[in-house]
């Protein structure tokens, strides 16, 4: 049985996607896989979408991108996925307002572990948002 939840996974590859897809079905999330940015607005204008999984590759200009998507659906969970981690990337990340930032090399799990929190997080629980630790190389 399905959660009624649907997680859009933006990235210009299919890598995320087919790494997470075993976990993904095994939760019942829906799942939309989109390449571009441009895909990513025009779905969340047009439908209701719970987490947003983005690959920081797409966020080639900066993190403003990421100030447009929650003018479109204020309480969307996003989680970020860099290849690299960079302190002043995951600032502006996280001045965003992102969920969760994932660092790619550590592992699924991590993911896993932030996808699910996602699931289960309400923004009206008292203390705030929910945001891992920041994490340096």
């Amino acid at each position: 049985m399905g959660t009624g939840k649907t997680i859009i996974i933006a990235e210009p590859t299919e890598a995320l996607l087919s790494e997470m897809r075993p976990f993904l079905s095994g939760i019942g999330l829906d799942v939309i896989h989109l390449k571009t940015l441009k895909e990513t607005l025009i779905t969340l204008q047009g439908r209701r979408v719970d987490i947003l999984l983005l690959d920081s590759s797409l966020l080639e200009f900066g993190c403003e991108f990421i100030s447009i998507i929650k003018g479109i659906v204020e309480n969307l969970r996003i989680i970020v996925c860099a290849e690299v981690n960079t302190p002043e990337f995951e600032g502006n990340a996280r001045q965003q307002g992102i969920f969760y930032y994932h660092i790619k090399a550590f592992g699924s799990q991590d993911l896993e572990m932030a996808i699910a929190s996602a699931i289960n997080y309400s923004p009206h629980h008292c203390g705030g948002s929910i945001h891992a630790p920041s994490r340096q190389d």
